[in-house]
């Protein structure tokens, strides 16, 4: 293969249906001197007309990491060059490709995680654990009451309130990401979150924890 993977393998996911999911990962701080080379071979013409549009250099190089990551792993499936994958949007804005490979991306201080699947339309989240500032009214104005009990329940675990949020959110998300609806759209999605299957990833993404990290990273994997 002549571009190479702008990445890492992390391991895989399987759902208890049979259908797995590959994941990687890349630091966008690793990658900062590939930028121009990345933008020039991986990213399409649109994506480049974006990457111009991003005012911010730290959004712009997160951009350029995020979209060459995804871009050379469906390479090396579809048999493309990466600029060449046909990426599109549904009509809820959820990046698919036509070619038997379901994916989805997230990212989240420095990670940007991507998952694959060839079996089932799949969603993931990442999430820095940090302190969320007024977590208590997330928690009242995002999560259902029975994501609260979950909240609660790792609360009397030992969890601060921000990191039962986050694990909690996390598990949401990637759900809310495989039906390929955002968190506006989940009072319509209620009826189909049962059939969703989630795992979480917390203990793959402390086996590539660094330093840097700080607390490191919460984040969930799910197939629909």
């Amino acid at each position: 293969m002549p571009y190479g993977y702008v990445g890492t393998c992390l391991g895989t996911v399987a759902a208890s249906s049979g259908a797995v999911a590959e994941l990687w990962y890349a630091r966008v701080g690793e990658h900062e001197a590939q930028l121009d080379l990345y933008s020039r071979d991986y990213l399409s013409e649109d994506e480049q007309r974006r990457q111009r549009r991003y005012r911010g250099r730290g959004a712009a190089e997160r951009y350029v990491v995020t979209r060459s990551l995804v871009r050379g792993v469906l390479s090396e499936r579809l048999g493309v060059p990466p600029r060449e994958v046909p990426v599109n949007r549904t009509d809820t804005g959820k990046p698919v490709i036509s070619g038997g490979v379901h994916f989805n991306v997230s990212h989240s201080g420095d990670l940007i995680l991507l998952a694959l699947s060839v079996e089932r339309a799949i969603g993931v989240d990442v999430e820095r654990r940090r302190d969320i500032a007024r977590v208590e009214a997330l928690v009242r104005r995002w999560l259902s009451e029975t994501e609260r009990t979950a909240v609660v329940r790792l609360g009397a675990m030992g969890a601060s309130p921000s990191d039962a949020f986050l694990r909690v959110w996390s598990l949401k998300e990637a759900r809310l990401k495989a039906l390929g609806v955002g968190i506006a759209g989940q009072s319509g999605a209620d009826e189909l979150l049962a059939g969703v299957e989630v795992s979480p990833l917390d203990d793959l993404l402390a086996s590539i924890a660094t330093d840097g990290d700080d607390q490191g990273y919460v984040g969930a994997v799910a197939f629909a």
